[in-house]
């Protein structure tokens, strides 16, 4: 018989002890990078549906070369789309991050996505025995964590409403919408010194309403240097590589060595 999801789930854990998630991030859809990326030592890994290549079709087929290489395996749905959120979790996801939640009403909606029964909105039909191995009750399936993405002015506003609503686990900050809502550049490196104060207090609001709800503060990182700056800072859940950020790179640095 197939290994069950570990319950409770090991992500929501590790945060309720006071631990961290360090994430690698797959926008490539190949069994192969996502097991190496796995393989990594990473706890989980990502696997964006939003601005990657990997559809439906193909999460099922990552998540056990995640698993195989000893992962968690979560994924950036589209949109807060209850069919979507559930074709998700029906292959294996243990953990959902959902883009652009910009209200209370938005993140209620996200975890009813997550829930089977009267406590939700998610049908019934799993994929995988993994899933659901020698049971046919619902309750035995670990719980997904929620995860959701703050990247506006108007998450900002919302933004204790947001976190205070029931079982969403962690708030992750999308840096680059984020910025573009402030009215900044999306380059980091093309901002002020005014910009860059304005962003990064809006990163630490997002991180102290995490701790003031219990919940955990997520940051979106392509290295592991600023993965760790954030750590540093209180975060518990942080990316530390991208897949197509670490391709580019190094051809790019291969290339001008040879120039």
């Amino acid at each position: 018989m197939a290994m069950a999801i570990p319950t409770p789930n090991p992500l929501l854990e590790r945060w309720r002890s006071g631990g961290r998630v360090v994430a690698t991030w797959l926008t490539i859809p190949d069994v192969v990078v996502a097991e190496a990326f796995a393989e990594s030592g990473a706890d989980a890994v990502v696997v964006d549906q939003q601005h990657g290549g990997a559809t439906t079709a193909d999460l099922v087929a990552l998540f056990v070369a995640i698993e195989s290489g000893g992962a968690a395996p979560l994924t950036r749905v589209p949109e807060n789309n209850v069919a979507a959120i559930g074709r998700a979790l029906d292959a294996g996801a243990l953990g959902i991050i959902v883009p652009m939640v910009n209200t209370a009403e938005e993140a209620a909606a996200a975890v009813a996505a997550c829930r089977h029964g009267a406590a939700g909105r998610r049908s019934y039909g799993p994929r995988r025995r993994r899933v659901l191995p020698g049971s046919a009750d619902p309750a035995d399936v670990a719980r997904p964590a929620v995860i959701l993405q703050i990247e506006t002015t108007a998450a900002l506003r919302n933004l204790d409403a947001i976190a205070a609503t029931p079982e969403v686990d962690a708030l992750l900050v999308g840096p680059t919408d984020l910025a573009l809502s402030l009215g900044m550049a999306a380059d980091a490196a093309a901002r002020s010194d005014e910009d860059r104060r304005r962003h990064g207090e809006a990163i630490d609001h997002v991180r102290a309403v995490c701790v003031a709800h219990r919940i955990a503060a997520g940051m979106y990182c392509t290295d592991g240097a600023s993965a760790r700056s954030y750590v540093e800072r209180g975060f518990q859940f942080v990316s530390a590589a991208t897949d197509a950020v670490l391709l580019s790179g190094g051809v790019r640095r291969e290339i001008q060595a040879v120039r």
